[in-house]
């Protein structure tokens, strides 16, 4: 047995603590060379990965764990430099340093340009997109990746470098493309004691405007607020939007706040608000006019799991006096699937239509209703089993009742109004729907073979349902997914009947929306009788090139009244509902029906027959023919050729 004496032991401990002292030393003496050799080391591996040319003039360790750097410049290797710093001043925590963790705590930074430059598709930011390794092998991970962990890594990642203080000064940040510049610039920018408050001045073009932008960055607590508010006390428009979309979006504030909190080992939680008042929008494809919201804000809960990402229904959702509180779950893998859950208990009918955004919803503008609603929607896809597809919804009604309408009264379809047709947003036509107008034609005038094919091809269940089939919607949301595109809709002739007769016909959501509470409004309020609004659709939808009605539509085609159509003219007629200018397409060319056609007649038939609206005689003799006796025939081409979508029409009627 070997013994260590007390002498022995002490005389080690002075050759180890004499190492230490060297390599300290050693580590004080040459620190600047050694930091420039690892850095310039990291820079090469940098710039051959993103092929960018990362340069830093001068490097100099200022203390136990800091650094100065000058002349530091970044782009792509050919191409405009995306960043320019004259100087920048780090400190690290040296404790977590030796134990492997880069926490920073004070940053300072003088003279910085960021300029995002694009000319046609060349840029000088997207080359810090590229991957450095096979995209197999991220793909493979992603596939693999726990969501929980994942976040609560790049959570820790950013915390970790956001400094306890910062200053920065002379910032500027600016975007140029071919024909358009923004440019927002900071003189100074202080974070002390976690908290921040500067201007901000925003230049785009010919126009300039001051923002303040205040609120804290704490990496102790993983906590991080902002607001954003004008210097001018008027609303602050977003840049580049205009020029990039020609939308329009200002505001008069907005905040900002996120807190990470990780309470169970598999879980992440973050919670936070986002909240903006005075918001303005305007684009062609959300309205007409521009849209309003005195207070638009969401309370948002978010539980990420090793395999899912959920909004928890704490989380509330406010839109002016109306609030609700939806739960969404999505679940990457291995299926894909989609949950979404609104409930919203009794609440005073008033709330919603008060609560309203302006300029979205015109035709209910100002509108006084009394009682009370609930609402409910449910939703539910896994995308690799579409026809499992749930989807239910309802807004249900108590004691209510309409006290005024706003700019429109729906109730005027139930007698003489003046209709206006539009195409492409332009008004083309106006003619009365009425008996002053000689082509109108009462339902008990118009053949009831064509009303039972229209009725057959375009909602079966008109006389059943109140405005809406939710079946409908179901089988044409499947439809979109297995076609990974939208290629079928889910109107009823209530919805399609409000669309012309209330909206203009630009495909925005403004229109969907307001579609629906017309819709609910005048078929739960008894407004308009299902025979009146069957008789004002058959008189007012397009069926050709400016032929509006059936009797306009039976003297084009046939040069005979609506109410002497046969069935197999009233089928045909029905089969180009959904796209009339496109009637040409219907025939071969020998001038008689194409195949598709055919087809189409016997799947409406066989409906009709099964639902008593036609005799067994009827659909015997019919011939799935039919020939165009009036204008309809000076259009007609045997050079057309039938547009490869004409089948959507046959499978449609399969579901």
């Amino acid at each position: 047995m070997i013994r260590i004496s007390k002498h022995q032991i002490q005389k080690s401990l002075l050759y180890v603590s004499a190492f230490i002292l060297i390599l300290i030393l050693f580590l004080l003496l040459f620190r600047n060379l050694l930091f420039s050799f690892y850095l310039h080391k990291k820079i090469d591996r940098f710039n051959k990965a993103y092929q960018a040319d990362l340069c830093i003039k001068q490097t100099r360790i200022t203390g136990l764990a800091s650094a100065m750097m000058t002349g530091i410049t970044l782009g792509p290797v050919k191409g405009d430099t995306l960043l320019k710093v004259d100087s920048a001043f780090v400190e690290v925590n040296i404790w977590k340093l030796l134990t492997g963790k880069l926490v920073i705590r004070n940053v300072e930074v003088m003279n910085s340009f960021l300029t995002l430059v694009r000319k046609d598709t060349l840029t000088n930011y997207l080359f810090l997109l590229h991957d450095r390794k096979e995209r197999t092998e991220s793909e493979s991970r992603l596939r693999n990746l726990d969501y929980a962990e994942a976040t609560n890594r790049l959570s820790g990642f950013i915390f970790n470098r956001i400094p306890q203080a910062m200053r920065i000064r002379n910032l500027t940040v600016s975007g140029r493309t071919d024909r358009h510049t923004v440019k927002l610039q900071v003189e100074q920018f202080i974070l002390d004691d976690h908290r921040f408050k500067t201007p901000v001045r925003v230049q785009e073009e010919d126009s300039e405007a001051t923002w303040w932008v205040g609120g804290q960055l704490d990496n102790h607590d993983h906590l991080v607020e902002f607001m954003i508010w004008s210097a001018d006390s008027i609303k602050m428009p977003i840049p580049y939007l205009k020029y990039k979309w020609n939308a329009c979006v200002r505001f008069d504030s907005l905040r900002f706040n996120l807190v990470e909190r990780k309470n169970r080992k598999d879980r992440t939680n973050l919670y936070g608000t986002i909240a903006v008042t005075g918001l303005e929008l305007n684009h062609e494809k959300i309205a007409a006019t521009t849209v309003a919201f005195d207070n638009l804000g969401i309370t948002f809960a978010v539980n990420v799991g090793s395999d899912f990402i959920e909004l928890d229904s704490v989380s509330r959702v406010i839109i002016n006096k109306l609030d609700f509180h939806p739960y969404i779950r999505y679940r990457p893998g291995p299926e894909k699937q989609i949950t979404l859950r609104i409930d919203k208990p009794e609440f005073p009918a008033q709330d919603l239509f008060s609560s309203l955004p302006r300029g979205l919803f015109t035709n209910l503008e100002g509108m006084k209703v009394k009682g009370n609603l609930t609402w409910y929607l449910h939703f539910f896809v896994d995308l690799s089993l579409p026809d499992a597809l749930q989807f239910e919804t309802e807004l249900r009604r108590q004691g209510f009742s309409v006290i005024s309408y706003g700019s429109t009264d729906p109730a005027m379809i139930s007698g003489p109004f003046l209709y206006t047709a539009y195409e492409k947003g332009l008004p083309v036509r106006v003619f009365m729907v009425g008996p002053e107008n000689p082509d109108f034609r009462p339902l008990d005038r118009i053949s009831p073979f064509l009303q039972v094919s229209v009725l057959c091809s375009e909602d079966g269940g008109f006389y059943q349902h109140r405005g809406f089939l939710p079946d409908a919607f179901r089988e044409s949301i499947i439809t979109n997914i297995k076609e990974r595109r939208f290629v079928r809709g889910g109107s009823t002739i209530t919805m399609q009947l409000v669309k012309n007769v209330f909206l203009n016909r630009n495909k925005t959501i403004a229109r969907k929306l307001e579609e629906a509470l017309l819709v609910w409004l005048i078929e739960n309020q008894g407004l308009c009788t299902k025979d009146r609004m069957l008789e004002v659709y058959l008189n007012i939808i397009e069926w050709g090139p400016l032929i509006y009605g059936a009797n306009e539509a039976a003297r084009f085609y046939f040069t005979k009244d609506a109410s002497r159509l046969t069935l197999a003219e009233s089928i045909f007629l029905a089969s180009i509902i959904p796209r009339p200018k496109w009637f040409r397409y219907s025939f071969d060319e020998s001038r008689h029906l194409n195949e598709s056609q055919k087809e189409f007649y016997r799947l409406v038939s066989e409906k009709m027959l099964a639902k008593g609206w036609i005799t067994l005689k009827d659909y015997e003799q019919l011939i799935p023919d039919v020939e165009l006796k009036g204008p309809a025939k000076l259009i007609l081409r045997k050079t057309d050729l039938v547009p490869a979508d004409s089948l959507s029409l046959i499978e449609e009627m399969n579901e």
